[in-house]
């Protein structure tokens, strides 16, 4: 039985947490020296589920900008309908728990010809073997949030130690941005406050930003219970929602859709997102 707390006492907990935890893994080199497993290879697939996928959406970016050659794939694609793997193939798997059926497939199913793998887990994980990189304890909340951020940290300490990326420098500046963002939490309950979820919520991001719009509405589902969201790309977002907006209201072919939130690491998004623009996005003023 679980311990009586306050709702979402969990969940505020460990975001909380996140500057501190980000520091502390930030002068451990476990994921530097793990990196070198990977070394020499030709290219490096991130494998995961749910929010574990999403890491790895945003880690294929991560490892690019450092001159590496990088594939998110769900973990049900790699373990059933894996691309053509070679020699000198790459594999990261990212799991909090270790648990998923389909991630221990993978990993599995690779380190059965190779031994070019890390794990990237959490403490107390189900996982084994030599490429273990830890992140963060266990979290209490369902909703994962530091394992999240640490799991991206952990790949950025892995694309640091294979390339020289641009932002090498900056790494150590992520645990005071994180805290500038927590920081702002009542400035965003109180433009939450003002901002219609329902009936759905669309988030769309491109590129890097594709990551966030997918997670920003997992964990709007995850948290609230209450909201339904979808994640899209930015071509996405183009074909779905507003096909089904004129097949079901075609007396209101301009009206904008509700809730649509547009992320992006190269403003502006294409221009035919203007007229699907209102007074939602402005909980994330200047994305457009």
């Amino acid at each position: 039985m679980a311990e009586p707390h306050e709702l979402g006492s969990y969940l505020k907990a460990t975001l909380e947490s996140q500057p501190a935890e980000l520091t502390r893994l930030l002068a451990d080199d476990s994921a530097a020296r793990a990196a070198t497993r990977l070394r020499d290879c030709s290219r490096i697939f991130l494998v995961g589920t749910g929010t574990s996928f999403h890491a790895a959406l945003a880690g294929q970016f991560i490892l690019r900008s450092a001159g590496l050659e990088a594939w998110a794939v769900r973990a049900f694609e790699f373990a059933n309908y894996p691309p053509a793997l070679r020699h000198d193939d790459g594999l990261i798997l990212l799991s909090h728990r270790g648990s998923k059926r389909f991630g221990r497939n993978s990993l599995d199913r690779f380190a059965k010809d190779s031994h070019n793998w890390i794990a990237i887990t959490g403490e107390g994980s189900l996982l084994e073997g030599d490429g273990l990189v830890h992140t963060v304890a266990q979290e209490k909340s369902p909703v994962h949030t530091a394992s999240h951020t640490s799991a991206m940290l952990r790949i950025a300490q892995v694309a640091a130690a294979l390339g020289r990326p641009a932002w090498q420098s900056r790494l150590a500046d992520l645990p005071r941005l994180v805290q500038v963002a927590l920081d702002d939490g009542n400035a965003v309950a109180t433009e939450v406050s003002h901002t219609e979820f329902r009936p759905v919520t669309h988030f769309v991001g491109g590129g890097p930003a594709l990551a966030t719009a997918c997670e920003g509405a997992l964990k709007l589902r995850e948290a609230s219970h209450l909201v339904s969201a979808e994640g899209h790309d930015v071509e996405g977002i183009l074909h779905g929602p507003p096909v089904h907006q004129a097949a079901t209201e075609p007396d209101r072919p301009g009206r904008a859709i509700r809730g649509m939130t547009c992320l992006s690491s190269k403003p502006p998004l294409p221009r035919e997102s203007d007229r699907h623009r209102r007074r939602d996005l402005q909980a994330c003023p200047g994305a457009l």
